[in-house]
């Protein structure tokens, strides 16, 4: 410490002293820098070196010290501000360090360059780390005015592409800078990483590869464990390399994830990878694990994109509930910290459909959609877009699935060919085309059937699910359920129950459209059980309004005339709506969708011979009477 006023070190660091001094002063102090901001320039000089004394808070108290002193240099209070920067990085306030970097820099004396410069570079990667793309740019030109070496400049700039996550729609240029930079310096390649080359993974492989060879002849084992990182992404999307052993060797560098930012890390590549497999055990350890350090040094958006890959771990486990509270971590604090909405609503989508209702799903699924399209986030937009469909399939909006399929095919890159355990919509694509009867379409999207997918694999039993499915319509019914079987033990295999309870419903359908009851009833009955016990409400009442269904054609005449031929589900609809529920506030009770509630009530009231609520409710009084 060397400069004066209220010094950093006098206060302790004990996390539950520093929380209670944020939470009583948070406050009169938004308070006291907005109006120091709408002061002239030497009103607020005068305002912030008051407020240095008067902050109980010993980071914030050198942050107003270093705003008293907007145009001149000190390099004693540069030194407190980049102390003050550091301890603010500590604590995981991030846009605060951002902010504290930038003003260490402005006070270091401009005969010291190289560390204005260092300052300016790390101010420039804490912004990004916070997601505030001004101070990262703010930053970035400063960097850019210091005179900075190819991959000095390369490493600024893609701060500012970082800061825009995956909103990447208005730094093409800033990308191609980066390209251009890296070409007359080959050093300067082993700073790049994914985003350099986000339109096409090729590119970004052989800048991969070419990084950690550099990386590993400098001696720089944190910048190879990224770049052999990033090459493990590229290899896995493009099915070319051994992307297992380059993670392997990213992992065997022992590099701390929290080095290069938890999402660039090769511990969280590995959880995400295990998700792919559907190794779900490992893949939550390694989740935990990652947890407790984002928890400790990570930033906002480190802890969403860990709930989300959570959330979708439960998902795929068939524990619901889990599902819903990850996912709606990770959404809420998407919303506070001001991230990007399309990740987290793909998210809450997800988990909706299956442990919340169809309603919620299709609702986060279009504020996700568009958020994305908006942000240019082409990965999330198409991802909202299967799960819009996904839904639609499941209530029986056939035509809404079929468009919403249509329109992720068209909008999904072809340049950047997936994993097809990465992104499972074709299967259900072709499930909707089915059942809208365009067979042909079907066919032509089975063909594209990717040979890199195992049959025995939980993605192959996806594709064999729907393959299944066109069969059964092309008349090979025992074929197809013969194949619905080994899908649904691939499943049971792997620990996949939704999945496999989707497989149960799917040769239910079969089965009972060839009017074989007790084999549909068998098939209904093993899908309600798995869905009980995940606690998938929206798929659980589908599951029991096709029992229903059988139960009704299986009843005496006697009862249905005492019922009205009602089954369970449209005798509880028909008695919500008498009882004065609007379509939406019974859809939300039953677990099912507006549509599919306005199809029941069309049957109820063919059934009852009514046509409004208030000649069902006396109906309903006839029958009870």
């Amino acid at each position: 410490m060397c400069g004066t006023g209220p010094g950093l070190l006098e206060y302790g660091s004990d996390p539950w002293c520093r929380w209670r001094t944020c939470r009583r002063y948070w406050v009169p102090r938004a308070l006291a820098d907005g109006v120091v901001e709408s002061a002239g320039q030497q009103e607020r000089t005068d305002a912030h070196r008051s407020l240095a004394y008067a902050e109980a808070d010993p980071v914030h108290a050198v942050r107003h010290r270093a705003l008293s002193r907007p145009e001149a240099t000190d390099p004693c209070l540069a030194e407190d501000t980049a102390e003050a920067a550091g301890r603010a990085r500590a604590d995981g306030e991030r846009a605060l360090s951002a902010e504290l970097f930038v003003l260490a820099a402005e006070l270091t004396p401009v005969n010291r360059p190289a560390l204005r410069l260092s300052r300016f570079l790390t101010a420039a990667r804490e912004a990004a780390a916070a997601g505030d793309s001004n101070l990262a740019r703010r930053a970035a030109n400063a960097v850019a005015a210091s005179r900075p070496t190819p991959a000095e400049h390369v490493a600024a700039l893609l701060a500012v592409v970082d800061s825009h996550s995956q909103a990447l729609a208005g730094v093409a240029g800033l990308l191609e800078r980066c390209r251009r930079l890296a070409s007359s310096d080959p050093q300067s390649l082993a700073a790049i990483r994914a985003n350099v080359s986000n339109s096409d993974p090729h590119e970004a492989l052989g800048a991969a590869r070419k990084a950690a060879e550099l990386a590993r002849s400098a001696g720089r084992p944190a910048l190879e464990a990224a770049s052999l990182t990033m090459r493990a992404r590229m290899e896995r999307v493009l099915n070319e390399g051994d992307s297992r052993a380059t993670l392997d060797r990213a992992l065997a560098l022992d590099v701390a994830a929290e080095a290069d930012g938890i999402a660039n890390s090769p511990q969280y590549l590995a959880a995400r990878h295990a998700i792919f497999d559907d190794r779900l055990a490992e893949a939550r350890s390694r989740l935990t694990v990652l947890l407790a350090v984002a928890e400790q040094h990570g930033q906002e958006e480190d802890l969403v994109d860990i709930w989300r890959s959570l959330a979708e771990v439960e998902v795929r486990s068939g524990a619901c509930a889990k599902a819903l509270a990850w996912a709606g971590k990770a959404l809420d604090a998407s919303v506070a910290a001001g991230l990007s909405l399309g990740p987290a609503c793909y998210t809450t989508a997800l988990a909706q459909s299956t442990g919340g209702s169809f309603a919620a799903a299709l609702r986060y699924a279009a504020y996700g959609e568009r958020a994305a399209r908006e942000e240019g986030d082409v990965l999330h937009r198409n991802r909202n877009l299967w799960m819009a469909g996904a839904v639609r399939l499941h209530t029986g909006d056939i035509n809404g699935a079929v468009t919403a399929f249509a329109l992720l095919d068209r909008t999904e890159d072809s340049r950047r060919p997936a994993d097809p355990s990465v992104f499972r919509w074709q299967p259900d694509a072709i499930e909707a085309l089915v059942a809208a009867g365009e067979l042909t379409s079907a066919q032509n999207m089975i063909l594209t059937f990717p040979a890199t997918a195992r049959q025995d694999s939980a993605t192959g039993a996806g594709w064999t699910r729907a393959r299944a499915l066109l069969l059964d319509r092309a008349g090979e019914t025992d074929r197809a359920v013969e194949l619905l079987h080994a899908a649904a033990e691939v499943f049971r295999r792997d620990g996949l129950p939704l999945e496999e309870a989707r497989t149960h419903l799917a040769r239910g359908r079969i089965q009972r459209a060839h009017r074989r009851q007790a084999a549909a009833r068998t098939a209904f009955q093993d899908a309600r059980d798995l869905y009980l016990l995940a606690r998938a409400q929206p798929m659980l009442a589908t599951v029991q309004e096709h029992l229903d269904r059988l139960d009704g054609q299986g009843r005496s005449r006697s009862r249905e005339e005492g019922r009205a031929g009602l089954t369970d589900s449209e005798a509880r609809l028909a008695d919500l709506v008498s009882r004065g529920a609007t379509n939406q506030q019974a859809a939300q009770q039953m677990y099912i969708s507006v549509k599919t509630v306005e199809s029941m009530l069309s049957r109820i009231y063919r059934k009852l011979r009514v046509r409004s609520r208030t000649q069902l409710l006396a109906a309903l009084l006839a029958h009870t009477g």
